[in-house]
């Protein structure tokens, strides 16, 4: 494979995923879970966040097909589903009632329940729909199509290798945001986030009835242009 080709795969697929997977909307929804952990547990959670994120967006380039195949389902199925979650759990962060106020790092302690409890958040909703959405999935789907190379097992792997490549872009992106841009959301303040978490989880509610429309769109052969 020469350079512009795998520049180019790896620049379109960076392209049409960025704006879909959204690591930096999505670490300050991330952080809006983890503002009250001390740094110790904050991070276990964001490594155990991290496999997470990339179990789904690689498992699907592995897997992706083969269990939609022994499921007999469809990605207009996964988006709409996947929709209705993502809504469930954008209206969850928009009703959830912050705390008082923020305490400093060596105030910070999580109790075993505490810690318990939002242990059981990570795989849902913090990872999946919040960080990776269905919508990310389809269009992994959808690029492992384009990538797709007929009669030639070689270059589809390459290509599959380079979109697997930009998702790990994509965690590296959000865990810079969660370590290095803590620093940026405590600057923020209590008031700042509240304001920028519920902007967000609103904007992430309209993205889960999007995601909805087009899985529907797709199932019934309509037309939704005029929403674009």
């Amino acid at each position: 494979m020469s350079t512009a080709s795998f520049l180019f795969i790896f620049s379109s697929s960076f392209m049409a995923l960025f704006p879909v997977v959204n690591p930096i909307g999505g670490a300050f929804i991330v952080n809006g879970f983890f503002s009250n952990l001390d740094d110790k547990h904050r991070k276990i959670a964001i490594k155990k966040l991290l496999i997470n994120y990339l179990l789904i967006g690689l498992g699907t380039l592995a897997v992706g097909h083969l269990f939609l195949l022994l499921f007999g389902l469809a990605v207009p199925v996964i988006q709409l589903g996947g929709g209705l979650l993502i809504c469930k759990a954008a209206i969850d962060l928009l009703m959830d009632e912050p705390e008082s106020a923020q305490k400093s790092e060596s105030e910070k302690s999580v109790t075993a329940s505490q810690w318990s409890e939002l242990e059981s958040k990570l795989f849902y909703p913090i990872t999946f729909p919040i960080s990776v959405d269905p919508g990310s999935i389809s269009v992994i789907f959808t690029l492992m199509a384009t990538a797709s190379v007929k009669d030639s097992m070689l270059d589809t792997g390459i290509n599959y290798m380079i979109i697997a490549t930009v998702f790990v872009c994509m965690a590296a992106i959000l865990y810079l945001l969660l370590t290095q841009g803590q620093r940026f959301f405590k600057r923020l303040g209590d008031s700042g986030n509240l304001v920028i978490n519920k902007l967000i989880a609103f904007f992430t509610f309209c993205v889960g009835i999007q995601i909805m429309v087009e899985g529907i769109a797709k199932i019934f052969n309509l037309d939704i242009s005029i929403f674009s």
